[in-house]
């Protein structure tokens, strides 16, 4: 029992939590509420810290507090946060078996800005089950705080939750707006149900920024006979913030079922997200009336599956009844739709998939008819007082036969406007039917020869009974489809039912200067390539009176019905009607002339010094010659296909011509001839390693424009000893180089002979006497001309560097810095910069 209002202590609410808490679980424990006082302060528990975790089989109840001091009575004790820091109103994780009834949270708000899973909430749900949140005789009430139940958005379990006749979003009393920021908040909610079966088991949800948020729902979750938008007695709307959205559910692996609520005066009412499995809206109010109108969409479904919106939802007074996007097949069925600015509306459907309107064909006081998809649903509604055709009540449903026709009969009130709804059989509903026009097959007949007998006749009209023809006064001159009989006059046809919206024709203006000639289906065929094989055939004359044929001169070209076998040009007949004299309009035979481009080609040079060039045709772009021909600059014809070969170079047309006798020069090409590639020697070198066994060379290039090109040196047995361009360590012995271009061409060199190489063996003299007698006066190494890139070092015997060089070219003769080295032992180090390595050894100056 509670018995003090304090934040801690005996018989405070944290000291019942924490006794049932050690009390274990095998039994239900039970907190009662009887706190002293006469004034709503007497009954507040303001918290300054959290209080403990609930453990599992625990009633709560508020309800039992004897005092009613909070307007309401089963809303009995206020919880509320005075805590500096932001905590939640009850925690409720990891358990079964809780129910909480009676209390009034307040202030449990939560920064916007931190993240979703670190919000706090008057009651925090994870991992838990058998949760029971209020009921008839026993609710909660929540306001002014971040939200009334909230789950982490992490994978959590909370299943079998029941959350009833609660009010969220208004004071205790359930008539003032007292807004959370969203009204319920879950994540991973299972078997579960907001609201209930009974009607007093529903939740009030008013003025809250969004009213009931459900993410990745599972299995299967119930909302039913909640009202958001009302306060508790329906009496008056509680106006909610510009971006409400009072129901948002999402999951793909839930089905959800919503009935027998009211949605009203949101943003949107509805919003279904990702509801892959399947979802049913059956009896629910979604718009009321003018004051309580959501204002953007009254139920908005994105990226849905199978569905259903059926069976005696109201849709009315939103901007769009339902709106539908990337979701099908929504099956939309017996419900009421009325006074929406547009009652359903699609956008961007799954690829290949389409809904079709539905047409009423005529209407009768006992039957309908019309036409559909075959194998098809038809819904007839009689519709409201507003301008949209929507289908307020329902008449019936019938099924199409297999081409689509439908019939019903019955008693039908001619006074009402009727409309129709199609359903597919995917289970796809498309918006409500209403008057339509195909004025593509109208004739128009003026007046001919002075009498009045013009006429308007082959609109098609669907969902119209009625049809007025007006002139352009406004008189009605007519009220058959088609108009009959009448004289010279601007006419329009509108088409309509009774109260309701309709369509209207295009003016249709009937001239006193009619010829009577219909030319519906006329037909003029072109002339081509500028021959006599134009035709202009199908023309009726009244009567089917004879007729004559003038070119644009003036001059007969023709009797009879049609006129064929006529150049390019411009035509037209007379005909005697009676007293009167006909002439038909001028007809214009043109002149059809082929452009032959090509899109698509492959053109081959010559190459290796051989006729080998090629021409291929790939595609055509736009008309494609009957047949082709080529010629050379000779004008010789080489070839009759679209792909010619064995071309030397040179210059080729391309020609194209029409079974009519045309010919026309399609495209110019050149085929170039690719020389081969020479092998020059000019600066070729030739080296001889330091043991004398191997060769190598350098200087060899290739002259040519068709690389890129692979090398192949082979030896008298035409065995491949290499493949680079030039020679690297190589034995001694007779080669030629091979070289093949890019298009398969190969060259070859001279035999180049490698054993008539002078001895170049590296040999290294270790004495020099540089005295100015030409004999011996400079270090003189034998072979070395064959290593470039060798590296020289001389040094004295302190070790101090007398000579150094980079390759061999100057010689050592005796000096350092321009003075003679006085005589006596040298030492030297040659670095060949080759797998020959390193020699060192001394070098004696005499004199």
């Amino acid at each position: 029992m509670v018995t003090s209002k304090e934040d801690s202590g005996i018989g405070t609410l944290r000291q019942a939590i924490h006794d049932a808490n050690i009390n274990g679980t095998s039994t239900t424990d039970y907190i009662y509420f009887n706190l002293p006082g006469l004034s709503s302060s007497d009954v507040t528990i303001s918290l300054t810290q959290e209080l403990p975790s609930l453990s599992s089989n625990l009633v709560i109840d508020a309800t039992t507090q004897p005092t009613n001091l909070l307007g309401s009575s089963s809303i009995k004790v206020l919880l509320t946060r005075i805590s500096v820091d932001y905590i939640n109103g009850l925690k409720v994780s990891g358990v079964n078996n809780i129910k909480i009834f009676g209390f009034y949270f307040s202030n449990f708000v939560s920064p916007l800005g931190i993240p979703a899973d670190d919000r706090t909430a008057a009651i925090f749900l994870e991992n838990c089950s058998k949760i029971t949140i209020g009921g008839p005789r026993k609710r909660n009430g929540f306001g002014n705080n971040y939200t009334s139940i909230i789950s982490p958005t992490f994978l959590n379990s909370i299943e079998d939750i029941k959350i009833s006749s609660n009010i969220i979003g208004l004071d205790p009393t359930g008539m003032i707006a007292t807004p959370n920021y969203v009204g319920i908040d879950l994540s991973y909610l299972s078997n579960s149900i907001i609201g209930g079966i009974q009607e007093e088991e529903g939740n009030i949800i008013s003025s809250n920024e969004n009213g009931v948020s459900l993410g990745s729902m599972r299995n299967r979750v119930r909302f039913s006979n909640n009202t958001i938008g009302y306060n508790i007695i329906k009496s008056e709307v509680i106006p909610s913030p510009a971006d409400a959205v009072g129901l948002f559910a999402n999951g793909e692996f839930v089905d959800f079922i919503m009935t027998h609520n009211y949605i009203v005066a949101q943003n949107v009412g509805v919003k279904l997200d990702n509801l892959k499995n399947n979802y049913y809206l059956n009896a629910n109010v979604i718009g009321g009336d003018l004051l309580s109108k959501n204002r953007k969409y009254g139920i908005e479904l994105y990226n849905c599956g199978v569905g259903s919106i059926s069976d005696g939802n109201v849709i009315s007074h939103n901007e769009v009844g339902i709106f539908i996007e990337r979701s099908y097949p929504v099956s939309i069925l017996k419900n009421s739709f009325y006074c929406n600015t547009r009652p359903i509306e699609f956008v961007n459907l799954p690829n290949g998939k389409f809904v079709a309107i539905s047409a009423i064909s005529n209407i009768t006081s006992t039957s309908i008819n019309g036409t559909y998809l075959p194998n098809s649903k038809i819904e007839l509604f009689y519709t409201d007082a507003c301008v949209n055709c929507e289908g307020k009540e329902w008449i019936a449903t019938i099924l199409t036969d297999g081409l689509g026709n439908w019939s019903y009969n019955g008693a039908i009130d001619l006074t009402r406007s009727i409309t129709s709804m199609g359903t597919n059989q995917d289970g796809a509903t498309a918006p409500f039917s209403k008057p339509l026009m195909d004025q593509a097959n109208a004739i128009k007949t003026d007046v001919i020869c002075n009498q009045p007998k013009g006429s308007i006749r082959g609109i098609m009209t669907y969902d119209a009974s009625i049809f007025e023809w007006r002139d352009a006064n406004g008189l009605i001159v007519g009220t058959a489809k088609d108009l009959e009989g009448v004289g010279p006059g601007t006419y329009r046809l509108t088409a309509k039912q009774n109260n309701s919206c309709y369509a209207t024709s295009n003016a249709f203006t009937i001239t006193s200067s009619g010829t009577g000639i219909l030319e519906n289906n006329k037909e003029i065929v072109k002339a081509y390539c500028n021959q006599s094989n134009g035709a202009i055939t199908r023309i009726v004359t009244p009567n089917n009176v004879p007729r004559i044929w003038y070119n644009e001169a003036g001059v007969e070209v023709g009797r009879g019905d049609d006129l064929t076998n006529v150049p390019a040009g411009t035509y037209y007949f007379t005909a005697q009607l009676g007293t009167c004299n006909i002439s038909s309009p001028n007809y214009v035979v043109a002149n059809f002339e082929f452009d032959y481009k090509v899109a698509a080609e492959n053109v081959k040079d010559a190459t290796c010094s051989q006729d080998n060039g090629s021409i291929s045709i790939n595609a055509f772009q736009g008309a494609r010659p009957d047949y082709v021909k080529w010629f050379n600059e000779s004008n010789v014809e080489v070839g009759n296909s679209e792909t010619i070969s064995g071309l030397a170079a040179g210059r080729y047309r391309l020609m194209g011509y029409s079974n009519f006798g045309c010919s026309y020069l399609i495209k110019e090409y050149a085929i170039a001839e690719i020389r081969s590639p020479m092998v020059n020697l000019q600066n070729l070198k030739q080296y001889i390693n330091c043991d004398g066994k191997l060769v190598s060379t350098s200087g060899i290039q290739v002259d040519g424009q068709s690389a890129p090109y692979s090398f192949a040196w082979v030896d008298q047995n035409q065995n491949i000893v290499a493949t680079t361009l030039n020679l690297k360590n190589i034995q001694i012995g007779k080669y030629l180089l091979k070289v093949t271009d890019r298009y398969g061409c190969i060259v070859q060199s001279n035999i180049i002979d490698f054993t008539q190489l002078e001895e170049t063996i590296v040999k290294i003299p270790n004495t020099f006497t540089p005295n100015g007698d030409s004999i011996n006066d400079v270090w003189e190494i034998k072979g070395i001309e064959n290593y470039p890139e060798a590296e020289f070092n001389i040094f004295n015997r302190s070790g101090a560097t007398i000579f150094t060089s980079r390759g061999y070219s100057r010689p050592f003769d005796g000096t350092f810095n321009g003075k003679e080295l006085p005589v006596g032992v040298y030492y030297y180090k040659i670095n060949l910069n080759t797998e020959c390595g390193v020699l060192t050894g001394s070098l004696t100056i005499i004199r």
